[in-house]
């Protein structure tokens, strides 16, 4: 029950806040910015943030990464990432949306790419994937009304699954191949 009461408002939200910019396939060469958002409990993620840094330098793309930590940190334990462009679990409200000022500058400003390398459906990542005004959207996993305009859910081995940067080098190879 309390969950059929939790979808009502979180479909409330989303119709109220959901973007309304046409989205399609982009050329690299018309893409200036890009928003990524990444897991941190992905294994690599470390790594992945070094290629999608470097893949916006090699492009001359301005890149800003966000990241999801939905660990239960101890209290001798650090984040491993920005507190600015962190979403933790802790800031999420009771239908689990994400604090609106920590990600104001992902869903307000409009962007030519948003790229989602979370690959499981929880609500902040549906919410913001679906309410971000990018241009082009890409991402893992397939939610319920098409927030993304590409999905690459990997192959039939769990090994692409979970390689995240196997993933994202294989958006980075078709997004060299857009026209």
């Amino acid at each position: 029950m309390f969950e059929a009461i939790k979808d009502i408002f979180r479909s409330s939200r989303l119709r109220k806040m959901a973007s309304d910019i046409p989205t399609g396939f982009i050329p690299l060469p018309e893409i200036s910015t890009a928003n990524v958002v990444i897991d941190v409990e992905e294994p690599g993620f470390d790594l992945l943030k070094e290629d999608i840094l470097a893949w916006g330098r090699s492009t001359g793309i301005k890149v800003n990464i966000f990241f999801f930590d939905f660990r239960k940190l101890g209290k001798d334990e650090l984040l491993l990432t920005s507190i600015q462009t962190t979403i933790l679990k802790r800031e999420l409200d009771w239908i689990g949306m994400p604090d609106m000022d920590k990600i104001s500058t992902l869903i307000e400003e409009q962007s030519d790419l948003f790229i989602s390398m979370i690959d499981d459906s929880d609500f902040p990542i549906d919410f913001i994937s679906k309410c971000t005004k990018a241009r082009f959207k890409i991402g893992r996993y397939p939610y319920k009304g098409d927030a993304f305009d590409m999905v690459i859910t990997g192959g039939q081995t769990e090994d692409l699954r979970s390689d995240s940067r196997q993933i994202f080098a294989a958006i980075t190879d078709f997004l060299n191949k857009v026209r």
